[in-house]
């Protein structure tokens, strides 16, 4: 049974929503080969990055457009991943609620 504090979602809004975890992990394993690339590979690989993020971005503001505005990592209503930390942190975040700010 689904407590009343928790919202059901569309399956196009589920789905959404796991593209958009799945981009934000993909794009932090980028951003970590990145950074230890040099000269000329370096500006391609910001580049690519940063034209990547965009259209990550994108699909996040589709998903609070769809009614979600959670953390991407919300289960039973309860965080399963902290916004930041020493391995991994979120890309984008279609949350209203500044989660970050409470985990500093």
């Amino acid at each position: 049974m689904k407590s009343l504090y928790q919202k059901v979602y569309s399956e196009e809004t589920l789905s959404l929503l796991e593209r958009v975890k799945t981009g934000n992990e993909k794009l932090f394993r980028a951003w970590e080969q990145i950074r230890e690339m040099k000269g000329e590979s370096w500006i391609k690989g910001m580049d690519n990055f940063a034209e990547a993020h965009k259209k990550l971005r994108n699909l996040c503001h589709k998903l609070q457009l769809l009614g979600y505005n959670d953390c991407l990592y919300m289960v039973d209503g309860k965080k399963t991943k902290n916004c930041h930390n020493q391995v991994y942190w979120c890309q984008v975040c279609p949350s209203q609620i500044r989660y970050w700010e409470m985990e500093l």
